[in-house]
């Protein structure tokens, strides 16, 4: 299926029109008019917490699985920025689930009314367990809307609750630099911008009033944007959480493979004999790394002398030139890292598209106290190093 006939979402337009809660006040978004507004993290989780309350998260949740309609722009705002708060929130996380529905939509055959209800079973278990996974509301559309018609009752109930989550986000902001759009999954931003036809020409990490923001200059278009901005904090923030039990558990925990978010400076210990096979490291530093290195120019990065046994590195964006237009044209993602483990090494290296899908990517391997860079383009956020081994003759 080449391309989807579904119309594209029109740009800070809302998808449908939200009832005011019976409830009382809005809690998140004022009564003086105003479109758009940041979330309230603090205030979100407070409510979504209290089983007794209107809000509570389990019960909104229910109502939006169940197609409710009276559910209002607070209520589903809740839902997707109270994913932030939950304990199993995972902005990184990728489903295989997505690489079945895309090749069920756009490969060479056409599909047909099965293969459009396995696309709705596909999206409803990734739906089951992340309720905030805004592509796969869009994909469960389309699976009604080919599979069963645009008059059926589903399609109208998959319209209403792609349509409402699509609207939790363009409810907190307007993309601008005062204002960014608030993002629960770093990925959202390119189905967005997907959306609205809108095609970025590289992406940077800053900050904004002190939130990590993903920064897109974005090719001419007929919205007249140049630049958005998605604020990604709470999922940064996520990060650097994850980053600390990597810290408290590495002390006791060794294992074969390490998966790096873009964004990651590491340093890893080898945990037993350098072996022709699997060799168990542990993680001994991984924390965010949100600058952009200049690319040729790492050697202050490390050490002249590093612990023996350990291998300490970089994974994120680099770039180079003498020119704004040099700079941003020579944007790319690197991992570089320097070994002081004696002998030359080998490793496996899969990388994460955006999209969730991963493939597998060659390397260059490890040399003994050698800077190694290893480059790919833009478009993908996560590493995974595995089968660290020794050189064999």
């Amino acid at each position: 299926m080449k391309k989807i006939l579904l119309a594209t979402l029109l740009f800070l337009v809302p998808c449908v029109g939200f009832t005011q809660s019976e409830e009382g006040d809005d809690i998140i978004v004022d009564d003086r008019g105003v479109f758009f507004q940041a979330p309230d993290y603090q205030l979100i989780k407070d409510s979504i917490g209290d089983p007794n309350g209107h809000y509570y998260y389990p019960r909104l949740l229910k109502r939006l699985s169940q197609g409710d309609t009276t559910l209002d722009i607070n209520d589903v705002r809740c839902i997707y920025y109270g994913y932030t708060q939950q304990p199993d929130f995972d902005p990184y996380k990728s489903y295989d689930e997505l690489g079945d529905i895309q090749k069920i939509l756009f490969g060479n055959e056409e599909p047909t009314k099965a293969d459009f209800e396995k696309v709705i079973e596909l999206a409803n278990r990734v739906l089951a367990k992340k309720p905030t996974e805004l592509p796969m509301y869009y994909y469960r559309l389309i699976g009604c809307f080919y599979g069963y018609g645009e008059e059926d009752p589903r399609t109208a109930v998959a319209r209403f609750q792609f349509s409402a989550m699509m609207d939790a986000v363009y409810s907190s902001g307007d993309g601008s630099r005062e204002a960014p759009f608030h993002l629960s999954t770093v990925a959202h931003s390119y189905f967005i911008m997907s959306m609205n036809d809108l095609s970025p020409e590289y992406q940077s990490l800053g900050q904004v009033d002190g939130r990590f923001c993903d920064i897109f200059p974005i090719e001419a278009n007929e919205h007249g944007v140049d630049t958005l901005y998605f604020d990604i904090h709470e999922c940064f923030m996520s990060l650097s959480r994850m980053f600390e039990s990597h810290d408290e558990a590495s002390t006791t925990r060794a294992g074969t493979q390490l998966e790096l978010p873009l964004g990651t400076h590491f340093i890893i210990k080898l945990e037993e004999d350098l072996d022709e096979e699997d060799t168990q490291f542990k993680v001994v530093t991984m924390e965010p790394y949100d600058n952009i290195l200049i690319r040729y120019e790492n050697d202050g990065l490390f050490p002249e002398e590093g612990e023996p046994g350990t291998i300490e590195g970089y994974f994120c964006r680099s770039t180079y030139g003498n020119t704004v237009e040099e700079i941003r044209d020579n944007v790319k993602i690197v991992l570089v890292f320097k070994s002081w483990i004696d002998g030359m090494l080998n490793y496996d290296t899969d990388i994460r598209q955006e999209n969730g899908t991963w493939e597998k990517t060659s390397n260059s391997g490890i040399w003994h106290k050698v800077l190694m860079t290893e480059i790919w383009s833009t478009g993908y956020n996560m590493l995974r190093i595995s089968n660290l081994r020794k050189m064999s003759d």
